[in-house]
């Protein structure tokens, strides 16, 4: 169909409407319509115009408004008076139907109050409902052919929710990790706030609530209680239906006065790292549907409404971890490397109280974390024995990534609106940890040219890391707290050099600055494995180490030599999981 022609159409459309709503109002006002004559026409579409311009466009609403202009007058809402009138239709943010509704049934109030009225009031309840009768099922102006078949039919009397109380019940009640004095201890989380509806409190769109996995111990169950308004028919409203996983459930009338039902969270797999591998991951929610439906319309006074809400349930479970790291001893390197101290870490993992399998996460960094450090140490004493000009080579080292102690808690909460507020990931932490502790002994006699001299390349600190977190709020971000969780550094080498005697008599002598360091970083970085959470890294590497020196020759002089000592390398690029 053309553009045109579907405008031209509509437009016949509405002509065909106003001519058969004045005439079947000149069929319950004879008396009006004799007495306005010819002009009987004028008046009806004067009277069409000006609920045109009260933002009326529903062909049944306009009919309504065009009836009361018999009872009241043309342009009534104007009148000294009739400020009632002006008011709803001036209301901000009005629902149409909910507008003419309340115009006709304050119309009959007002009529009840007129003694002597011309108009009794059952007349004009009789035509109001006559005319719904002709046209409810017509659309809005302009969109009269397009109605679609299965809107439903328009609400003719009161039915609304006077209030909703909807509750979380969680048996047992959850309990959260905190630190105190007297070191991490548990507590029981307040009982979370409900979320209450009615005409001045409108329902949340999305609807947040804490709940176990099935299997796990403990459950959650929504409790929605109502109080009627009105109803237009306890068969059809108040309607309950809550969806999800489990299919439909549906209540219906009286039965939707106390309801109580389940609610659980998908399952939640664990790592395959093991528990406790990656901190504060953010799983998904389980999602359902609220549906709480009522005509939504009052005789006066503004609505309740219903509820139609996603419900979001979220992992109740609270992670807590434990880890404690020793200092390594210092070791040889060469001629063969002496074993690394073993068992270096100790762990503890728990969920919601409960002691999980902790040997995966020891083991990532025992023989992740540290074994990556000995594969790193045997390249840095290849590299050393490769110098040129060495022999005698000696190398010691100790080094030590991520020591002292780590605990951390963290699991979803809800804020302090309770039901209403987004879930939110909540995670206290304190760190008292060395990120990296080096002391390197890189040694041997140097043959450069006609000198020989005892050589010892060293290098030596620790960088710090010690923090404490607590991200109970949704702003600033959980990264804001996380991303500074993480410590750089850069060692210089230093160099000494002892002359041994020749019998050429050269001397070999450091003139320049030495150049070159161990660098390195380590700490909580987000996730880089797919997914969520923030895992612990660390990444270790040499920038080249270069000598400058001076070869002083009792015959030929000084000489200045650029001697390099260590290459570029990496030693280890770790992270765990």
């Amino acid at each position: 169909m053309q553009p045109q022609n579907t405008e031209a159409l509509e437009a016949a459309a509405w002509r065909d409407f106003s001519q058969r709503l004045g005439a079947q109002l000149a069929d319950h006002w004879p008396a009006m319509s004799e007495r306005l004559g010819e002009r009987y026409g004028a008046f009806i579409e004067l009277a069409i115009e000006q609920a045109g311009k009260q933002g009326l466009s529903l062909a049944a609403g306009v009919a309504r408004y065009v009836n009361l202009c018999f009872v009241w007058g043309p342009n009534f809402q104007n009148k000294p008076g009739y400020d009632w009138a002006l008011n709803l239709l001036g209301a901000p943010d009005r629902n149409e139907w909910l507008t003419v509704h309340q115009l006709v049934q304050r119309s009959v109030k007002e009529l009840q109050l007129l003694t002597g009225a011309l108009i009794k009031p059952e007349l004009l309840a009789q035509t109001d409902a006559a005319l719904l009768d002709s046209f409810g099922q017509l659309g809005p102006r302009g969109s009269l052919l397009r109605r679609d078949p299965d809107t439903p039919a328009l609400a003719r009397q009161a039915c609304d929710l006077q209030t909703v109380d909807l509750r979380c019940l969680m048996e047992p009640p959850q309990q959260e990790y905190f630190l105190a004095n007297e070191g991490w201890q548990r507590r029981v989380v307040r009982p979370t706030a409900n979320i209450r509806v009615d005409a001045d409190h409108a329902a949340p769109k999305i609807i947040n609530v804490l709940a176990a996995q099935n299997g796990q111990s403990g459950h959650t169950q929504l409790q929605l209680r109502t109080l009627a308004h009105a109803s237009c028919a306890e068969e059809v409203h108040p309607a309950l239906g809550f969806s999800g996983p489990h299919g439909r459930w549906d209540w219906i009338g009286h039965e939707t006065s106390s309801v109580t039902w389940p609610v659980a969270t998908r399952d939640q797999p664990l790592p395959k790292a093991g528990p406790g591998s990656f901190i504060a991951e953010e799983t998904s929610p389980e999602l359902y549907r609220l549906d709480l439906d009522v005509c939504g319309l009052r005789d006066s006074g503004q609505v309740a409404g219903g509820l139609q809400s996603i419900v979001s349930a979220w992992p109740s479970a609270q992670w807590w971890i434990e880890v404690q790291r020793s200092k390594p001893a210092m070791r040889d390197l060469l001629p063969a490397p002496s074993p690394g101290a073993a068992g270096l870490t100790r762990c503890r993992v728990e969920r919601d109280g409960v002691a999980q399998d902790s040997r995966p996460l020891q083991l990532q960094f025992d023989a992740g974390l540290d074994g990556a450090v000995d594969a790193g140490l045997q390249r840095l004493a290849a590299a050393w024995q490769q110098s040129a000009g060495l022999s005698m080579i000696s190398c010691q080292a100790r080094l030590g990534l991520l020591l002292g102690e780590m605990a951390c808690t963290w699991g979803w909460q809800l804020g302090p609106g309770g039901l209403a507020d987004p879930a939110l990931m909540r995670l206290v932490a304190a760190f008292d940890m060395q990120a990296c502790i080096t002391e390197l002994r890189l040694g041997g006699e140097l043959t450069l040219l006609d000198s020989r001299s005892l050589i010892e390349l060293r290098c030596s600190g620790q960088a710090l890391l010690r923090q404490q977190v607590q991200h109970d709020q949704t702003l600033p971000p959980l990264a804001d707290a996380l991303l500074p969780v993480r410590a750089a550094w850069e060692f210089p080498f230093e160099l000494s050099l002892e002359p041994l005697t020749t019998e050429t008599g050269c001397l070999l002598q450091q003139v320049g600055p030495l150049t070159g360091g161990l660098i390195g970083e380590a700490g909580l970085r987000p996730c880089t494995k797919g997914g969520s959470g923030w895992e612990w890294f660390a990444g270790l590497r040499i920038e080249p180490v270069t000598a400058m020196l001076q070869l002083s020759d009792p015959l030929l002089g000084h000489r200045v030599l650029k001697l390099p000592l260590l290459p570029a390398m990496p030693l280890l690029d770790w992270s765990l999981g």
